[in-house]
């Protein structure tokens, strides 16, 4: 009789869907989505019968506000059962900057005896979640102040220092004959961003430097919304659930598939929304005419139009044509905010916040208030009052 032995490493089959910002309860103008988060919820669940999807992560944002309306949690709610207790699926998840990390927890002891694993805060980081002898570490979004705390240490003043403290008491444990995956929800330096996701800090002291995560064998990650905003073999965003602004409308949109086999295979697989998006820049004669509007009948609008000043109410002659028409601006309103917005952007800091107090007040800060403000944005605690 000959006995093969294998490291368990190399016997481990695991099929695992990463998901993230689903956002849900977002609205874009006053639109309501739920429904195409519905459809798109309803879409992941048939994915996961179709591919024999074994486990689920969820890389946060999982709702789009800290306080989410009942519809909102009703759907969430909705999507899990279906997976973890309909399917008996496993669901790994972490809070992100947009959701409300207390409430998201709340009850979180009793879901882990079903397999739904939530990790809010951040002692939920140090103990991983074992599955087929892959460790997964939940790491959720995490405010430097929050760290700074947590470990007593002043040091501790950027996300980068804030999530190095968290990854090092990670490190002093790992199991290295296992895969060891983290899932979190951070800014990883060098990530392209789109305008719907809502900044961590001012200034880049939000960016986490990707060698952090180097002892892992796969990050997956959650917060920027474009699927390849980092280009690497083992760290890879999700990308949001859908399209959630104007920027995004060129990005795709999906969900990753992780395969372990003896090494980690990660694709990218594309999901069909209930209704895409489209931006259309013209003339506003060019636009309202009836058989050019016949392709953008299920489509969400923007338009950037000209020679519409003297049309009375076009959103509303518009809409006519085009029912999901979601944004109108003028060709030369748009121009002139762009450049203000550039001009703001070459400011330094302190300029900005002098700028923010003459839009607020209609006053320049005077010197003496200058000179506080920079004491402030250095750190400087010892600062005289009156």
């Amino acid at each position: 009789m000959c006995l093969f032995v294998y490291n368990l490493i190399e016997v481990i089959t695991l099929k695992v869907m990463h998901i993230g910002d689903l956002h849900i309860g977002r609205t874009i103008n006053q639109h309501s989505l739920l429904d195409d988060q519905e459809y798109l919820l309803k879409k992941l669940v048939n994915k996961i019968d179709e591919l024999n999807i074994e486990l689920l992560i969820i890389a946060g944002d999982i709702y789009d506000r800290s306080l989410p309306s009942k519809e909102s949690v009703l759907l969430f709610e909705t999507f899990v059962k279906m997976v973890n207790i309909e399917r008996k699926i496993p669901i790994l998840a972490v809070s992100g900057n947009h959701d409300g990390a207390e409430r998201l927890g709340y009850g979180k002891s009793w879901f882990k005896t079903h397999d739904f694993y939530i990790s809010t805060e951040i002692e939920d980081s140090f103990q991983p979640i074992t599955y087929e002898s892959v460790d997964f570490y939940l790491i959720p979004y995490i405010e430097p102040v929050e760290a700074r705390f947590y470990f007593n240490d002043d040091m501790i003043t950027t996300h980068a220092s804030a999530y190095e403290a968290i990854i090092s008491k990670i490190e002093e444990k790992m199991d290295r004959t296992k895969f060891n995956i983290v899932v979190s929800h951070l800014f990883i330096q060098g990530g392209n961003e789109s305008d719907s996701e809502r900044p961590l800090t001012l200034g880049a002291v939000e960016h986490v430097p990707q060698s952090l995560f180097n002892m892992f064998d796969y990050v997956a990650l959650g917060h920027l919304h474009h699927p390849f905003a980092i280009q690497s073999e083992n760290v890879s965003y999700s990308g949001s659930l859908m399209k959630y602004s104007f920027s995004e409308v060129n990005q795709p949109k999906g969900f990753r598939m992780l395969e372990i086999y003896g090494e980690i295979k990660n694709s990218f697989i594309p999901l069909a929304p209930l209704r895409d998006m489209a931006v259309i820049e013209g003339s506003f004669q060019d636009v309202y005419d009836e058989a050019y509007a016949s392709s953008f009948q299920h489509d969400y609008m923007r338009m950037v139009l000209t020679d519409m000043r003297h049309i009375n109410d076009p959103m509303t002659k518009l809409k006519q044509l085009y029912p999901n028409l979601l944004e109108l601006r003028h060709a030369d309103d748009l121009k002139a905010e762009e450049t203000s917005a550039v001009t703001i952007v070459e400011q330094g800091d302190i300029e900005i916040m002098n700028l923010f107090s003459t839009e607020l007040t209609g006053e320049m800060l005077s010197a003496e208030q200058l000179k506080t403000v920079a004491r402030l944005h250095k750190g400087d605690e010892d600062i005289a009052t009156d």
